[in-house]
């Protein structure tokens, strides 16, 4: 009877007498274990199999179960077998009572637990990943239940995300912690989702618990028994995106700026000449000389709206030089105390140490004085102005922080006022051109735009840090020198010489070669002209062994000048050479012209800068 009982049951089972020798085993005992019955019967349990069996404490629990008849449930056995290798078994003991024998024997029941327990090690390892990730996403994370809507857990991202805590969220409604608050129908968004498998809500706005508005994007997937909820704070994205657009718009119109002020530099350059050729020609008491200033004295100004305009677009010139910065504060002192006025109290606070960049000074006096007089505009009834000068050093981690600068050593100067302020919308457009907020006839909206383009071309950063109602400070970096260098003053310009040497004159606009041809013959020098690039170089092979000296302007139809100055030097290496232009140090350097060894003039300029210019470089 108990072999037929044992026989049927599908777990391996052996019957033990008091000695602990196998009586009987069923059939699924020497599969699952790989024995033969002839190896088994009769055989102690802990010697089967070359002492496989023999596992700590066995014994010890079956010889207790013969002597105090009690039994023992699920025990646990982690063992490795010779014959079957690693095994996890729960064994299940009994102590029975031969009815003829009367002796007692035990019934070990064997469960094997190895897959089981396998699963159960890996559903462990996903739960700890899962709670892992969950815990460490940089996106909040939230599981819905799908029968009620609620909350049942909320990772730390969301936490931080929106200041609810996990257990304020866990039994919530999405939107009773500000999100998608426009949902009416959820059971609909629910079928919805079930049928489609995932839902997407993008550009959408929570709400944290202060009450502030937080741009996100919104992801839920099903996910058999809950709904997981994936929320992405994209406010730092978009801001990136917005000065993204902001710094592809500058540059779009700061190239607009620049082709204008090109060309308007040559019809300026024109206006100068012929000004200068009329009041050279005009006694000294002629009644005419007067209007002949004014043209002059406007063209000055047309000059410097050019040059504003250049500055912004960062296509000026710029005659950089060692200077000590706190000297140029110094040198306008004056003229910033006239500019603001007696009710603004106006402080300077320099630094100690002597803070050297390459600079134009020229440029720098300009940038300080167009914030200074927007700095006194944003004070109608009087306040403080205070600018000063440190040493900075900008690192990684104030890149990160403030979104812009390159690391090294750099000198700042602040323009701090206690003015109205510039509201948010205002800080947008500051430095595009022609935005103001001045009254009509009151600004040209070049002000800022100018100081932009300045600082940029001086491979620095301008930033603006203000509230309305707080007063307004800009700050400025300009790259520091490492090495200290002589500061050279400015030397005096060498009277107008006159020559008789002859000029291949290039210059695309007609107006401005005219009167640069005309000046020149009045000062003895023979003049050929050329409209292009492609008729220079014709000019010139023609008249090659004549010309001493070519003027080109660098930007031409047909071919550029730097092309046209390769071309005949092929023919005439050692032929002399000025170049002309508006654009200068944004495309000209480009095109790896403009350098040391370069006679270069920059528009627009006087014909009296041009002659000694052509003096210098044939003297030279």
């Amino acid at each position: 009877m108990y072999e037929d009982i044992v026989e049927t049951v599908r777990e391996p089972l052996v019957v033990l007498d008091a000695d602990l020798r196998v009586l009987i085993a069923n059939r699924s005992f020497y599969v699952s274990f790989k024995v033969a019955p002839e190896e088994t019967i009769g055989q102690l349990i802990y010697d089967l199999g070359n002492r496989q069996w023999d596992i700590p404490g066995l014994r010890t629990l079956l010889e207790e179960i013969l002597l105090q008849n009690n039994k023992f449930d699920d025990y646990e056995v982690d063992h490795m077998f010779s014959g079957v290798g690693h095994k996890v078994m729960l064994l299940n003991a009994r102590r029975i009572i031969h009815e003829k024998m009367g002796s007692p024997m035990i019934l070990l029941a064997i469960e094997d637990v190895t897959e089981h327990r396998r699963l159960e090690t890996e559903l462990k390892d996903y739960e700890e990943r899962f709670r892992r990730l969950f815990e460490t996403a940089k996106d909040g994370l939230l599981l819905i239940d799908k029968q009620t809507g609620n909350i049942v857990n909320a990772n730390p991202a969301m936490v931080e995300m929106l200041g609810y805590g996990i257990e304020e969220c866990i039994g919530k409604q999405l939107k009773d912690i500000g999100l998608l608050k426009d949902i009416t129908d959820f059971n609909g968004t629910i079928r919805q989702l079930i049928e489609a498998g995932f839902i997407n809500y993008e550009n959408v706005f929570a709400e944290n618990k202060q009450g502030q508005l937080v741009d996100v994007d919104i992801h839920m997937v099903d996910r058999a028994q809950f709904i997981q909820c994936n929320v992405r704070n994209t406010t730092e994205r978009k801001k990136l995106a917005a000065q993204l657009l902001q710094s592809q718009k500058m540059e779009a119109i700061g190239h607009l700026v620049g082709g204008i002020a090109h060309d308007f530099n040559n019809i300026l350059g024109g206006i100068i000449g012929y000004q200068t050729l009329m009041d050279e020609e005009l006694k000294d008491d002629d009644p005419l000389k007067p209007y002949l200033g004014a043209i002059g004295k406007l063209s000055e100004r047309a000059a410097t709206l050019t040059r504003s305009l250049l500055a912004y677009s960062r296509k000026q010139v710029m005659e950089m030089k060692p200077t000590d910065i706190n000297n140029i504060f110094m040198n306008i002192q004056k003229i910033l105390c006239r500019l603001i006025g007696e009710d603004i109290e106006f402080n300077i606070k320099m630094s100690e140490e002597e803070l050297v960049a390459s600079v134009d000074a020229g440029q720098i006096e300009q940038v300080l004085m167009n914030l200074a007089t927007n700095a006194r505009d944003a004070m109608p009834a009087g306040g403080i102005l205070t600018i000063s000068s440190e040493l900075a050093r900008i690192d990684s981690s104030f890149i990160q922080v403030n979104r812009f600068g390159e690391i090294g050593n750099y000198v700042v100067l602040s323009v701090a006022d206690s003015g109205t302020g510039i509201d948010t919308k205002t800080m947008e457009h500051i430095f595009e051109p022609f935005f103001t907020t001045k009254e009509v006839g009151k600004g040209t909206g070049l002000g800022l735009a100018m100081v932009y383009g300045i600082i940029k071309q001086h491979n620095g950063f301008i930033n603006v840090y203000s509230q309305p109602g707080e007063g307004a400070t800009f700050k400025i970096y300009l790259p520091l020198l490492l090495t200290k260098e002589e500061l050279h003053s400015k030397p005096e310009l060498p009277p107008c010489a006159s020559g008789n040497e002859t000029i291949l004159l290039a210059e695309d606009d007609q107006a401005l070669r005219n009167v640069l041809k005309i000046f020149l013959m009045n000062y003895g020098y023979a003049v050929l002209e050329a409209s292009d690039g492609e008729e220079a170089v014709k000019v010139f092979s023609e008249n090659s062994t004549v010309i001493d000296i070519l003027i080109t302007d660098m930007i031409m139809p047909k071919m550029h000048g730097d092309q046209v100055y390769e071309k005949v030097r092929i023919i005439r290496p050692d032929i002399k050479s000025i170049f002309m232009s508006g654009y200068s140090n944004d495309i000209i350097q480009k095109r790896g012209v403009l350098n040391d060894d370069v006679n270069f003039i920059s528009k627009p300029f006087s014909p009296h800068a041009l002659l000694r210019k052509v003096r210098e470089v044939l003297e030279s």
